[in-house]
């Protein structure tokens, strides 16, 4: 791409606060010189206050996604001069922070590059026709001046567009009311599909990338589905607290081994691989409204209701909290509800899901607490927490909080209105919540015995009281031991699109197979193990009731491909049905009732 004349984007000056005054706005600027060396290039001019050395952070990590990611490390070519263009020295005072000297100017730019070429949802990526960002991966921050209102500019190849969750558009500078806000911007530049629908007196953006994967069918299912999400939780929590949402969207053609969103106060951005997008005919796939049900949720749950542990946020360190359970978890359930509520599922497919979420719960290999799950993810357990239990371990705890506080006031107060109360009584008030805060909120709308199910199932690990719990809201729970084959291998996708074996578990058929930690696996028995797909799933069903059958295991070790001997194995599993009773009692058909519509009352 490099000689393509280069055009300026700017957008529409926006009214700061009164406190940003002109000159301690921090100045951005974005320019994308060769997308082909997936390089942004990024120069940011700060006050210096009169102070002899400025420290300049990058964030370590992005709220809502609980990773150290340490974004420095993609910085090169840094550099700092003062206002007449003059180099000053700097250096590194930490693993993020730069320490410029800056020789009693009244202000300095900094410059650097930074290297984007990455598939994830919270660092940057730059491709030949194309580039997004979030906040965090390019923006400086002065720590201890996160008050700063900002303003951003790009510089782009002619025919490239930005749509960002900055505020502002046409003319003048993007811009940010202070670090927060322009940390959690999700932006796209390049060329990419983008369409918008107005709900609730609100616009909502639909941002896709590449543009082909937009097609008129799809268009139609998205806006349908994003239109009913919306309304649904909207409703439930009093209408939108946005000016305008913004969903991004990346579709991968590329073999990764992930789908997902990372939330944002006025957006979401979301990572499909190609064939769970949609299908031939533009339907969207299973995971596509659950996940847009559950970014949008978002917006009220942790972006705004946030655990007191990370309010403020802290770019430079882990923020532990007992209570993703419930950020996570309890945000799963009602997209699930709102999915129920809106039409977009049938009772069927709710039910379904909330069975799915069971069984993964009881599959977990050891008794495992929801608190200590949400301190420990920031260290990603292989064993239990590999894949963050407490999203369904907290979905399921939601939906018996709820089916609990139904029944003992006869449906007349619900896990809705304690939503409802955090919002207003704590982010309103422009504070966190504590765990102490949400069981007396849970206790004042009449949750029975909340010390008991609190230490019991929150945080202790007892087994959830499924049949009793649901039969209060008329679901039969159908309990079934089975027998599965079991590999014993923790093998993720790597960036090149192979299965590398990692862990090994003692004792499993691999490690009589002798696989070792390295290895890439190529074939399970006749199953290959290919890259667009999840072998594993093929593996249980091929080999279902088979246990002590020969199994070869078709392995890569150091450049050579060798066949490894062992036999399958079986582990026992639970796994659960629900149905709803055909004769439910009228107490149990208006507790259902109450959960699935949204309503309280008689």
């Amino acid at each position: 791409m490099g000689g393509r004349r280069l055009g300026v984007a700017l957008v529409a000056t926006w009214a700061l606060a009164s406190r940003g005054a002109t000159a301690q706005v921090v100045r951005y600027e974005v320019s994308v010189l060769s997308p082909g060396a997936h390089l942004f290039h990024v120069k940011a001019e700060f006050p210096s206050d009169g102070k002899d050395t400025l420290y300049l952070a990058l964030p370590a990590w992005s709220p809502g996604n609980y990773e150290i990611q340490n974004y420095a490390r993609y910085v090169r070519h840094f550099s700092a001069t003062g206002v007449s263009g003059q180099p000053l020295f700097w250096d590194r005072a930490d693993k993020e922070t730069w320490r410029v000297a800056t020789g009693k100017q009244r202000g300095i730019t900094v410059a650097f590059d930074y290297l984007a070429d990455t598939i994830d949802l919270s660092i940057a990526r730059l491709r030949a026709d194309f580039g997004q960002f979030l906040g965090t991966n390019l923006f400086l921050y002065q720590p201890g001046r996160l008050d700063r209102p900002a303003e951003v500019r790009f510089a782009l190849p002619a025919g490239w567009q930005v749509t960002t969750a900055l505020k502002g558009s046409g003319s003048g500078p993007y811009t940010a009311a202070d670090y927060h806000e322009l940390a959690d911007a999700e932006t796209f530049v390049g060329r990419y599909s983008v369409d918008s629908l107005k709900v609730d007196g609100k616009w909502l953006r639909i941002a896709v990338w590449p543009a082909d994967a937009y097609t008129p069918a799809v268009a139609r299912n998205m806006r349908s589905s994003l239109e009913k999400i919306a309304q649904t939780e909207n409703r439930l929590m009093g209408g939108p607290p946005y000016d305008a949402y913004t969903v991004f969207f990346n579709v991968i053609h590329d073999p990764i081994s992930f789908g997902g969103g990372l939330e944002h106060s006025a957006a979401q951005y979301d990572i499909m691989p190609a064939s769970a997008f949609v299908d031939l005919a533009g339907n969207l796939g299973d995971f596509m409204v659950p996940l847009m049900s559950h970014e949008y949720f978002h917006l009220w749950n942790v972006k705004r209701i946030r655990p007191s542990g990370m309010w403020p946020y802290d770019y430079h360190a882990e923020q532990y909290t007992p209570l993703l359970w419930w950020s996570e978890g309890v945000t799963d359930y009602y997209a699930d509800l709102t999915n129920l509520r809106s039409g977009l599922w049938s009772v069927d497919q709710f039910l379904h899901n909330t069975a799915t979420d069971m069984d993964q719960v009881e599959a977990a290999p050891e008794p495992w607490s929801e608190e200590d799950g949400s301190v420990a993810t920031w260290i990603n357990e292989v064993f239990v927490n590999s894949s963050q239990l407490y999203y369904p371990k907290g979905a399921v705890t939601g939906m018996l909080l709820d089916i609990a506080l139904r029944d003992a006031s006869n449906n007349t107060r619900s896990l809705d209105d304690v939503i409802r109360a955090l919002y207003t009584r704590y982010y309103q008030q422009g504070k966190g919540f504590t765990t102490e805060n949400l069981l007396a909120l849970l206790r004042e709308f009449g949750m029975p015995d909340l010390d008991g199910f609190y230490q019991r199932y929150i945080n202790g690990r007892e087994p959830f009281p499924y049949e009793a719990a649901f039969a209060k809201a008329g679901i039969a729970v159908n309990r079934q031991i089975t027998s599965v084959p079991f590999l014993g291998v923790h093998a993720p996708l790597s960036d090149q699109g192979r299965w590398v074996a990692q862990v090994v578990e003692p004792g499993s058929a691999a490690e009589a197979a002798g696989l070792a930690p390295g290895d890439v696996l190529l074939k399970i028995g006749d199953i290959a193990v290919r890259n667009d797909e999840d072998w594993s799933v093929t593996f249980r069903r091929r080999y279902q009731g088979q246990a002590g059958a020969p199994l070869a295991l078709t392995v890569e070790r150091d450049g050579r491909t060798i066949t490894l001997n062992t036999k399958v194995q079986e582990r026992s599993g639970t796994t659960f049905g629900l149905s709803r009773n055909a004769t439910p009692t009228a107490k149990q058909a208006k507790i259902w009732q109450g959960l699935a519509a949204g309503t309280t009352g008689g």
